[in-house]
């Protein structure tokens, strides 16, 4: 098949700032057999309002009546899209934009390749020539994934196709032959490491992971989570983080720990210098939970969080 149908997942919560600029940018695809598929984690915004009135018909709105998280709702929106015929899902955050050809060169890295999973080249939105990821890899000592190209300047050096061993979830092709294989993202996390799961689980089924150079976009870093170091962002990272590496990491555990705790501590002693003492609450309350194996949802206050008692 030359020219497969793609089903475009695209998650949205209060996106009211980004989601219809991201939409605007896929209709504008030189690949034409699409589906738009938006799935909405109950805002409160007026973000569905205005995707409504501008796209009308031209693409599917999902309504959940809850939050279920980036992982549930990208499942809601990889089921849609298999049911109606898609070849391919293509899972793409909605502070991005991308380039007309992305589709196009992503699909057909694909299909050159038995199928597999690709990943685009991912530039800052605020500077539009400063890689964000050219791909991903995993450093299991240190318990991370990381980015390839990370704050460089595009001078060409990351334009060789390669096989990587992680994709993110902010822009990844996937063929509906992956999900009868491996299944879909782990819900559990709600937010951030289900695309590391997700990639460690294709690898250990045999599944190639692809970087493509040709394919570009344009990231709004964390911007709907409030930033990188944002209370929900170091909740969810932090706690997942752990959960991630006990569920696959298992060999490498006093290597990892030594890392994460020596790292959180350094941390610690930068934001108690800083008065940011509600960082070092979420993160201890991240730890305390990933121990009590209190995983999916957890509730974040903006200023103070208390740490439950045992």
């Amino acid at each position: 098949m030359t020219n497969p149908k793609v089903g475009v997942v695209i998650v949205n919560y209060n996106g009211e700032r980004y989601t219809s600029t991201c939409v605007r940018s896929v209709l504008k695809s030189s690949y034409e057999n699409y589906l738009v598929i938006v799935v909405d984690n109950a805002s409160s915004d007026n973000s569905v309002r205005l995707l409504e009135e501008e796209f009308n018909s031209k693409i599917v709105i999902i309504k959940n009546e809850k939050n279920l998280g980036f992982s549930a709702a990208n499942n809601i929106g990889i089921k849609y899209a298999l049911e109606n015929e898609c070849e391919y899902v293509l899972l793409l955050n909605n502070d991005t934009e991308i380039d007309k050809d992305l589709i196009k060169n992503m699909v057909k890295a694909s299909i050159e390749n038995n199928n597999a999973i690709i990943s685009p080249k991912i530039y800052y939105y605020d500077s539009p020539n400063k890689i964000w990821s050219a791909g991903g890899s995993l450093n299991w000592k240190k318990g991370l994934s990381f980015h390839y190209g990370v704050n460089k300047i595009d001078k060409g050096q990351f334009d060789v196709r390669k096989e990587i061993d992680f994709a993110t979830g902010c822009c990844i092709l996937i063929h509906k032959s992956v999900f009868d294989k491996i299944g879909f993202l782990a819900e559990e996390y709600f937010l951030y490491y289900e695309d590391t799961d997700f990639c460690v689980r294709a690898k250990m089924a045999g599944i190639k992971i692809l970087y493509e150079p040709s394919a570009k976009l344009w990231h709004k870093v964390s911007s709907t989570v409030g930033g990188e170091e944002s209370l929900i962002t170091l909740y969810y990272s932090n706690r997942n983080r752990l959960y991630f590496n006990n569920k696959f990491n298992k060999k490498n555990k006093f290597y990892y720990l030594s890392y994460f705790f020596v790292t959180r501590m350094v941390k610690f002693l930068i934001w108690l210098i800083k008065g940011q003492k509600d960082k070092i609450r979420i993160v201890l309350k991240a730890i305390r939970d990933y121990r009590n194996n209190k995983m999916g949802y957890t509730e974040i206050q903006k200023k103070k969080v208390k740490i439950p008692k045992d």
